[in-house]
């Protein structure tokens, strides 16, 4: 069995979805070449080839990772169909795909003509969540979709030993793909009218300046792993408003040390959250909603209620350790071998 490896230049060493290979090591991992020759014979193929790929996000690790799949007739598993699958979907070997992205950002990559035809190349599809699930299962028979839900290094990331020293509550975002920050911006305006200099708001993401923040919001960018774990330990709640999701790495992430989540209740995030206490689900949209779940977790600090959430936000977060979804995972290899 084959995968294919490329990591997300933003994950964090133990986030992304590639970590499932680090329980599967009955996998060899497929990776951009490295020597130099090698990538400079890739990049000049990629300047021919890449171009008839219509995924809009096709680099040149990923078409040199695409081909080295496609020579290979051992069963394979593309870890990021959205940006992977395209020249190897005329492998002769039997082929997982895994999608990452919510059906309206599908829809939006591809025809459904064209998903009609490459969805038909692979033995089997997996999905992250439900909503994915019904996309695929109007293009293939269902037994050939597969929910295997996202998992989450549990080892890294991890609660506090400690009670952290007091301070100013923290509220803090982390992310930048498919963030409603219109939304986190009006949530940032009601509680510093509200709470002042009495909290403190922070958010975690790429291309900082790409954009205007409120005056109050500390923004971050390219911090190490063990400062965001910090973070997250150290945070009241996680404030993730969205615009669409599957699964969501900051939420499992902050979830795994134990911080619970006001999110949006859109896509699969309920899939991840449950209907427990670790999150606060709102509408898509609705500042007020939004701003109203954030002042109830800010007033519960330091009661058993809080407790208690930051508890079930864990427990929720070990359903999904990388373990568990690797044996889900080799269910399907099973098929594959079939």
């Amino acid at each position: 069995m084959i995968a294919s490896v490329v990591r997300v230049p933003w994950h964090t060493t133990h986030g992304g979805y590639d970590r499932l290979l680090d329980h599967l090591p009955e996998v060899c991992r497929i990776t951009p070449p490295r020597h130099p020759g090698a990538r400079l014979a890739f990049t000049a193929a990629h300047r021919v080839l890449g171009p008839q790929c219509p995924l809009p996000f096709y680099p040149a690790e990923h078409f040199a990772t695409d081909l080295r799949v496609l020579a290979s007739s051992q069963p394979a598993h593309v870890l990021y169909g959205d940006e992977q699958f395209w020249f190897s979907r005329h492998r002769t070997g039997p082929t997982a795909v895994t999608y990452h992205q919510p059906p309206d950002q599908l829809a939006r990559l591809l025809p459904m003509r064209v998903w009609q035809r490459l969805a038909a190349r692979a033995e089997q599809i997996i999905v992250l969540d439900p909503h994915q699930q019904a996309f695929f299962s109007n293009l293939l028979p269902d037994e050939r979709v597969h929910l295997v839900p996202h998992g989450i290094d549990t080892t890294a990331f991890t609660p506090a030993g400690a009670p952290s020293e007091p301070g100013r509550p923290l509220v803090l975002t982390v992310g930048w793909w498919l963030r409603d920050f219109d939304t986190l911006d009006a949530v940032h305006r009601l509680l510093h009218c509200r709470h002042g200099e009495g909290i403190e708001l922070t958010v975690v993401t790429r291309q900082a300046a790409a954009r205007p923040w409120h005056p109050a919001a500390r923004v971050l960018e390219g911090i190490s792993e063990k400062e965001l774990i910090g973070l997250y330990r150290r945070a009241a709640f996680l404030l993730l408003p969205l615009t669409g999701a599957s699964a969501n790495n900051a939420l499992l992430e902050a979830l795994a040390c134990g911080t619970p989540a006001v999110v949006t209740d859109i896509g699969g995030i309920r899939h991840y959250t449950g209907n427990g206490p670790a999150a606060i689900l709102v509408p898509s949209g609705k500042v007020p909603a939004a701003a109203e779940a954030a002042d109830k977790l800010l007033t519960e600090l330091g009661t058993a209620d809080h407790t208690a959430r930051r508890v079930a936000a864990r427990e929720r977060a070990e359903s999904f350790a990388w373990p568990l979804v690797a044996d889900q995972m080799r269910t399907v290899y099973r098929l594959l071998g079939e």
